[in-house]
């Protein structure tokens, strides 16, 4: 009695130190004490196995079915902490019959095993009642062999292994006198010969595809053991394609001696967008907490997957590359739920842990080109969770820049086959204090696109804009005689088309390429646009201009798992009928950084850059770019610039370390740079902006 109270306080301190769940694993489960009973036996009856999960109510029966075996006189299992999980200790307290009780039920005690009767030899082995499996075969499964000695528990491993091949319903082995020797009889009762296999519930995939598959067929002895890896061969089939909630549901001989095998392909029923849910402790939980922003229909028509069609995994993916894409969302995940009375069908929900699209940001920055630059802006890049961006901005520099704008541009108009539009109008000043022609540039202006998706990662798109510039000149720089202007210095020749207006208005079609898997801050993918523009300005020696630009990026992966590789070239090309003031201008934080924003100017352009960039934790990166290229081909009236070349002389190189804080407001870049290889400029460049460079 005082053994069984032991017992029973060990069982009962277990189940208080470990709780009723927990995320251990069983590392071990080992057997003590037993003298008689074969380990085998004692976890053939439990629960708990190695490797699964650690669950306290499992415990508890495999207490229960452990003291119900006839050997058993008491049990206590003691969980313990080993390797990073759990050892269950399975202390046994046998029968004193424990033994004899063995022996009757065809059990080989411990202390019998391995023991080899030398006086016997074994004179033949039989096999009874096998029709369509043959004798040879049936004597490779087992480890007796005529004209070896006799064992017990050679006849019981016999015994198991025959049972095991999966030919069999039941086996009985016998040994028997015979001569000097003993005959090892095995009687069995072998399973059916199968008259046909029906295929059920498979639209996927055809009867004929499947049975392609497996190994059972008709005319066979059933097998039990093949059933179960022609079961694991049918659902590698389809989750190898993508259909990763295919089940077998059950597998039956019906009357005619067929096999049936029944499937659930995972049809989608319902689909559901609910939001993440963090609960913060003590919080309390509100019927609003997992209602989304985003429209519903903002998120189905990026959805490459739909109701009453087998869920696959490979389409939501792309589902998945497509959302994150919009740059709306941090996460995305999915449950798929059972639906009681219909085991075809399945719920998805996906759950979404959405970015804040709604910010009003306050930023100081700064640039060669521009001084410093304080940044006010009102955006929401989800307008009222549409997918719509729309936002105000306001800019002001100590080196008298200073912009305002008002921008709207919706990617997909509601109920339309991915038509897009958007607006912007705007207002620039900017001065430059290195250029006496155009000292001072005044922009208005408005510009209006509209686009078609041809796929879900190719766009057509056509704009059109139209803007009023001022030009100023600095009077100090020339020389004012009889009306007119001319340079002070050079070759003083007059100087014509000072202080020009214009009007400008121009059409641009484009065709854009883009497979990123993130708006803001892409790991991987590409995207590449061609632009043309054509036009007419008027004002000083006015006429029709035109321009075509390309710009192409790639992302891929580094060398370990938050390091990135991103590449971006633009090229482009205008005529030179295009006004002064409109040419390419290269240098400065977005184009060339080490060099002074319009450092280059020109109506040809070659700008690439490669960055590594490092995301140390969630609100630190850390990049490393290369720079090189220039702006050609000026040709201009401006007698103080002097960095004019023809292409592709004297390509500009610069270097640089930068950068990546991520902030309430957004994400903050920091970039130094400076010219390297062939040098024409010195020192270094400081840059402090928002967001990623490209």
């Amino acid at each position: 009695m005082r053994k069984q109270l032991v017992a029973l306080m060990l069982f009962l301190l277990g189940l208080l130190s470990f709780g009723a769940e927990s995320n251990y694993s069983i590392k071990k489960i080992e057997v003590v004490n037993n003298r008689e009973i074969p380990y085998e036996i004692i976890l053939d009856v439990m629960v708990s196995k190695e490797g699964n999960k650690f669950v306290t109510e499992n415990m508890i029966e495999d207490y229960k079915n452990i003291k119900g075996l006839e050997y058993v006189a008491d049990v206590a299992v003691q969980p313990t902490v080993y390797d990073g999980g759990i050892k269950l200790i399975v202390n046994v307290l046998e029968n004193r019959d424990a033994k004899s009780a063995l022996e009757k039920n065809g059990i080989i005690p411990l202390s019998e095993r391995g023991k080899v009767d030398t006086s016997l030899l074994v004179n033949s082995v039989e096999f009874l009642g096998n029709q369509y499996v043959s004798k040879e075969e049936l004597s490779k499964l087992i480890p007796i062999q005529v004209g070896g000695y006799f064992s017990k528990n050679k006849v019981i491993e016999g015994h198991k292994t025959l049972i095991e091949s999966g030919y069999f319903r039941d086996v009985v082995p016998d040994a028997v006198k015979s001569g000097n020797g003993v005959k090892i009889i095995y009687s069995v009762m072998e399973n059916p010969v199968l008259n046909g296999i029906n295929i059920i519930g498979n639209t996927v995939y055809s009867t004929d595809e499947l049975m392609k598959v497996i190994k059972t067929q008709p005319g066979k002895v059933f097998n039990i053991n093949t059933i179960r890896e022609d079961r694991d061969r049918i659902l590698r089939k389809y989750q190898e394609d993508g259909y990763t909630l295919t089940e077998v549901l059950d597998v039956v001989i019906n009357g005619n001696l067929e096999l049936e095998i029944y499937l659930s392909e995972g049809k989608v029923r319902d689909i559901q967008f609910k939001k993440m849910v963090t609960k913060q402790k003590g919080a309390r939980r509100k019927p609003t907490d997992d209602v989304l922003k985003t429209k519903d229909y903002v998120i189905e028509r990026e959805l490459e997957f739909s109701k009453d069609e087998i869920f696959n995994s490979k389409k939501y993916d792309e589902s998945v590359k497509n959302l994150m894409r919009l740059g709306h969302f941090k996460n995305v995940k999915y449950e798929a739920r059972p639906i009681p009375g219909d085991p075809d069908g399945r719920t998805i929900v996906l759950l979404f842990d959405e970015e804040r699209t709604a910010i009003l940001q306050g930023a100081i920055s700064y640039g060669s080109e521009i001084g410093l630059l304080g940044t006010l802006s009102v955006k929401d890049t989800n307008w009222k969770g549409k997918g719509q961006e729309l936002g105000v901005t306001f800019e002001k520099s100590d080196e008298d820049y200073s912009s305002f704008s008002v921008n709207f541009y919706d990617p997909w108009i509601k109920d339309t086959d991915r038509i897009s539009w958007g607006w912007s109008i705007y207002k620039n000043t900017y001065e430059d204090d290195d250029s006496a022609l155009f000292s001072k540039i005044d922009t208005i202006g408005a510009k209006f696109n509209i686009g078609k998706g041809i796929t879900k990662n190719v766009r057509l798109g056509i704009g059109t804009k139209f803007e009023y510039v001022e030009e100023e000149a600095d009077k100090n720089k020339f020389e004012y005689r009889n009306g007119k202007y001319y340079w002070k210095e050079g070759n003083r020749s007059e100087v014509k088309g000072m202080d020009d207006d214009y009007f400008i208005w121009s059409i641009f079609p484009s065709i854009t390429y883009d497979t990123r898997n993130h708006f803001w801050n892409p790991t991987a993918g590409e995207y590449a646009k061609l632009q043309l523009e054509g036009g007419y300005a008027n004002g000083y020696d006015g006429d029709v201009f035109g321009n075509v630009t390309l710009e192409l990026r790639k992302y891929h992966r580094g060398f370990f798992k938050n390091n990135t590789f991103a590449y971006k070239v633009v090229g482009g090309i205008m005529t030179d009928t295009t006004k002064e003031g409109q040419r390419f201008w290269i240098g400065g934080g977005s184009t060339l950084r080490g060099y002074e924003g319009g450092f280059f100017k020109g109506t040809q352009k070659l700008v690439g850059t490669i960055e590594n960039r490092t995301q140390i934790n969630d609100l630190l990166g850390f990049v490393v770019f290369f720079d090189a290229g220039r702006a050609w081909k000026y040709n201009g009236r401006a007698q103080d610039y002097h960095n004019d070349g023809n292409f592709p002389d004297e390509v500009a190189t610069t270097a640089g370390v930068g950068l990546r804080l991520n902030t309430p407001i957004g994400p903050l870049r920091f970039d130094f740079g400076w010219p390297v290889g062939n040098k024409m400029d010195d020192g270094m460049e400081f840059y402090f902006n928002m967001g990623q460079s490209f």
